[in-house]
């Protein structure tokens, strides 16, 4: 009697300790799949924020040599009328 429960216990306990090693290995997959999830998602993000600061700092530069282009050609057509670079007099006639 006793070695049947013996058995019956030790055959009780292999199949829970087979069924708790499958679980186990659904979790650490599933932890698996979510972490990789996760890491491609932040690199994603990365990536995208570092277009939109490239494009931002392209837009930035972009302003910056417009202005300077425009306030060198202020300043050459103001420094014409100052000094009558061009060959006209103050009336604006030649």
């Amino acid at each position: 009697m006793k070695a049947k429960r013996f058995i019956l216990a030790a055959l009780v306990l292999g199949m829970a300790s087979s069924m708790a090693h499958a679980d186990l290995h659904e979790v650490k997959e599933n932890i698996k799949h979510d972490s990789k999830e996760a890491a491609t998602k932040t690199g994603h993000a990365a990536r995208d924020f570092g277009h939109a600061t490239a494009s931002a700092a392209k837009a930035v530069g972009h302003g910056i040599a417009h202005a300077s282009r425009e306030g060198y050609e202020a300043t050459k057509r103001a420094t014409r009328r100052v000094f009558h670079k061009d060959g006209k007099d103050e009336r604006g006639e030649a």
